[in-house]
This record gives C-alpha cells, structure tokens and sequence, in this order.
C-alpha cells in the first residue's frame, strides 16, 4: 500500500504509513448479506487503513451503492470517528459529475458505515498500472474532467488534501471522479502545524506543516497529470523524509524528457503546477483547465449542460486584452450588413427544384435515429448539422444532361448533402471565414474529424444514408481479427435494393487506414441508364 500521512487522532504521529489489509478489523460481510433491512451486499471492492468498502444494492431506492465502514477497532476512538463524520458532512458539500457523491452516515451492529455513490470501474492508479501512460486525446479528456472536479470542490470552500491517481475513478463510460474525501477540510478549518496527505503526492510546503490551499491541492493535480501523460511518478522515495527532500529540493523531470510528442501546452500546465513556491502555481483548477489545448472551461460547462462557477467564469477571461474569440465576433459583426447584401443580390437557390419537404428537423433526427440502429446511443455534448451543396454533381449535370427537366432527376439524392456531426467534446471550429458571414461555423470538415469519438453522417434531401464516418478510439483493445462488417444496415439506411448491385473491386481508397474495403456497382435508382 502506498505510503500516506497520519490522519488525526491521539494516538497518530503527524506523519505515518497506511495498516496493511491484513491488520483491519473488518466485518467480513458475505454476499447476500442484508443489513439493516436495506443493503444487500454484493461484494468487498476495496480496503484501505480506514477501513473497507463494499458494492451494495439499496433495497429501499433500488439502485447500486457503496458501503465504507470504519474498522470496530477505531469505533471508541473520538478522533477517528470524528474524522469519518466529517468526511461525510464536507463531501455532502460538493455535487458535480466528476466527483463521486457521499449520499448519508450510519451505523449497523456497531459498525460505522458511509453510503456514496457506486463507480462501476477501476481507480487511476489501477488503470496507469495496467496500461501504462493515456492516450494524448483520453488524458486530456481526464485531465479536464479532474479539473472540472477539483474546481468544484474549491468552489464550495473544500480542500481534498489527498489528491492521488488511486483516489480518482474512472467509470464505465470512461469519465473522472474524485473520490475519498477522508482527508478533505473545510478552507480555515486546518490545525496550525498538521501535515496530511500521501507523500508521494504532498506540496513543499505541506511537509513544511503550513497547511493545504487551494495551491497544494493544485501541486497534487500537476503530479497527476504527470502520471497521466508519462505513465510515471515524478518521484519516487523510500521514506517520507526522503519525499520531502525531492518535493521540496529536486526539480522534476519535464515530461518532454520522459514521452515524446508531448503538448507543449500540457507540459507548461504541469510544471506551472508543480512550482515550489505555491504563489507561482495557478490560482485555480479552472485556470489550469483554460491552460489546457482547447481549454475553454466555460463553453465545455455550458456545452454539458452546467452552470458554470463565477471562478470558472473569470477564469474564461484574460488580462492581456481583446480575447482571439471576442474579436473575431467583432469583426463579423462590423462585416454582417456587406455579407447579408451579398447573400440577398447573388444568391441562386436550387433547393426548391429538388422537390424534397425535409426539414433539417427531420433529418437531424434521421440522423440519431440511424446512428441509434448502429448501437451509437450515447449522448453527445455537441452537434451540429447543415446542408452543403455538390458541386461536382452541378457541373456534371451541366456538361452531360441538356433536357429541360434536368434540375429534376435524382437531384434530392446527389444535389446536395446534409450533414449531422456530433463528439463528446465541443466542436470548435478552426476557420474563421466558414460560416455564411465571416465568422466561425462547423462545417463537414471543421473541425477536422480526427478526435476520437468524432462521429458524421451524411444524408440526401430524403433522410437516405450516403455517408458515415467514426473516429475509433486510439488505443485498440481487441486481441482477435474483427469479425466481418455487416453491410446491410447500411445498404437498408440508403434506400437501395442490394439485390440489384453486384460486389466489384474497390478501386478507391481510403482517405484513412482501413480494416476491410469493398465495393458495389448497380443501377441509379433515379437516373434510368446511370451506373452507380
């Protein structure tokens, strides 16, 4: 077990190890076991110094749990019992989706317990074990969602104090959420000359006995994002003397040193984190986020959904006058009377020759309503859609067909596309000049569709499938070939009968890596005489 600080109580010296799982006086539920009328143990998790965790299922509510109980031994000892009190009322403090809930404090047969929030998933320290350092897009995932967490707590005056991979879950949905807040205290509630926390993990001036801030916890926060990127501690140590020596004299490693290709952005956020003197540090988690590539805390807070923190907000801002964004709006705004003029005088509009009725409304939701039937249920933070015109089609049908009713065929299913895009990140836009106006807009290609889980699709007038396309996730798990597509889902969502195409060569390829390519020519359902 890693090496942590005491945690207070008479008996404990202000620095100490954690008791190993063989020295807790644990209750030894067995699954099945009803407490109280209400839980039904599942199974033991985890264990730890202050004692053991079991998965149950809350009888009354119906839903998942978990139960740490305190250990009989510490059940007479005030502080102890104190400290386990608190961890409750602060934790109850804090509500945000990236910190797991402590829900209420009771007792059974003698034995403390607290309920809180069942993870199905494993602990950081657990994941970085296993596989080693993150995929660059995924810990910047993580690293923003830790942030978003530990801002949270800030926010509502709660110090952690013991920030730590093993004390971060990563559920099954692949989302962030600090956990354990046994150490946690109110901001001014600290005892002059405590020290608590895990060595590995403490700031200088923790160890100097000059209690927790906002910036030891961020200095907690550098070291984890440090493990996230390299797949390392900075610093390792056999003593806690031998921790405050490297904490509090060494310089760290830069992670450039230790990982090539590293952020610059990322490496600068990480050592402005771990700066010995806390006044050099971020003054916020919020800030950190901001540091981050593409940090904007405050539109991802709106894209989720959630009211963003007035330290949040001033975090978005920036002393260095006009932000990049705010001055673009500027300019489209002095632009937008010449734009829409030029909108009004030049426009050819060839949307009503295609004789479709769709509204965008409708093929927005054609477009989840197939993603759905492809098992990509999950709710996105961002979308965006819009129609877009096929040029090389127009020209096509200029050069090859003279008739008068040329705009007519077939026209709804190759004149135009609409576009559906959604991720689970928000979709910034990279040029400034692709809306209607100059001003930035998601286009099908901006942002470029490279962050995984970035998901497309594209549709004819109708609501008929002619394209889809799926960032897979960066690091592949699957240890067996991948079993063979199955087409017909597809063919179905375009509206074409398979039996009148035949397999050919594919003869183009891809723009990007694929497993299996293949190809079908047959007729054009609309264009009598067109090979498609």
């Amino acid at each position: 077990m890693a090496e942590a600080a005491g945690r207070r109580g008479p008996a404990s010296s202000p620095v100490g190890r954690l008791a190993s799982s063989d020295s807790i006086d644990s209750g030894g539920f067995t699954p099945g076991t009803v407490l109280s009328e209400r839980y039904r143990i599942i199974g033991l998790i985890g264990r730890g110094g202050m004692g053991e965790v079991y998965r149950a299922d809350d009888l009354k509510l119906g839903q998942p749990v978990a139960l740490k109980f305190l250990p009989r031994k510490f059940a007479n000892e005030r502080g102890r019992l104190e400290n386990f009190y608190s961890e409750v009322r602060i934790a109850r403090q804090v509500s945000h989706p990236n910190v797991c809930r402590v829900y209420d404090v009771g007792e059974i047969e003698g034995q403390h317990y607290l309920s809180m929030e069942y993870v199905d998933g494993e602990d950081l320290a657990s994941l970085l074990r296993r596989i080693g350092r993150l995929p660059p897009d995924k810990a910047l995932d993580i690293a923003r969602e830790i942030c978003a967490g530990l801002a949270a707590a800030h926010d509502k005056g709660v110090l952690h104090r013991d920030l730590k991979p093993a004390n971060i879950m990563i559920d099954g949905r692949g989302r962030a959420k600090i956990t354990d807040f046994g150490l946690a205290v109110a901001a001014g509630e600290q005892i002059e000359g405590e020290i608590s926390g895990t060595p590995a993990y403490m700031a200088p001036e923790q160890f100097a006995g000059k209690g927790a801030t906002v910036q030891s916890d961020l200095y907690a926060l550098g070291l984890v994002l440090y493990e996230i990127y390299t797949g390392r501690r900075p610093f390792d140590a056999g003593s806690v003397a031998a921790y405050q020596k490297k904490h509090s004299e060494e310089s760290l490693p830069s992670p450039s040193s230790v990982v090539d290709g590293i952020d610059p952005a990322v490496e600068r956020a990480i050592l402005r984190c771990v700066e010995k003197d806390p006044r050099m540090r971020p003054s916020s988690a919020a800030k950190v986020a901001a540091a981050l590539p593409g940090g904007d805390p405050l539109a991802a807070a709106l894209a989720a959904g959630e009211t963003p923190s007035p330290e949040m907000v001033a975090a978005a801002g920036s002393d260095r006058g006009l932000r990049r964004n705010a001055a673009r709006w500027l300019l489209a705004a002095a632009l937008l009377p010449i734009a829409v003029f030029l909108l009004l005088v030049g426009r050819t509009d060839l949307l009503p020759a295609t004789g479709s009725e769709k509204s965008p409304e409708v093929l927005r939701a054609r477009a989840r309503e197939i993603l759905g039937g492809l098992g990509m249920t999950s709710r996105p933070a961002d979308r965006a859609d819009d129609l877009f015109a096929q040029d090389a089609f127009l020209q096509w049908v200029k050069a090859n067909d003279a008739s008068r009713d040329r705009w007519r065929h077939g026209i709804s299913r190759d004149a135009f596309d609409y576009f559906y895009r959604e991720d689970r990140l928000p979709l910034v836009p990279e040029n400034f000049w692709g809306g209607p106006f100059p001003g930035p807009k998601v286009t099908e290609l901006d942002p470029p569709p490279v962050r995984a889980g970035m998901r497309e699709i594209r549709l004819d007038l109708e609501g008929r499938l002619k394209g889809l396309e799926v960032v897979p996730v960066q690091l592949e798990k699957a240890t067996q070939p991948a079993p063979a597509p199955d087409w017909a889902p597809l063919v179905r969502a375009a509206e074409l009968d398979q039996n009148l195409f035949k397999p050919v060569g594919p003869r183009w390829n891809p723009r990007a890596y694929a497993d299996v390519r293949a190809a079908w020519e047959g007729p054009h359902p609309e264009r009598p005489g067109l090979t498609m």
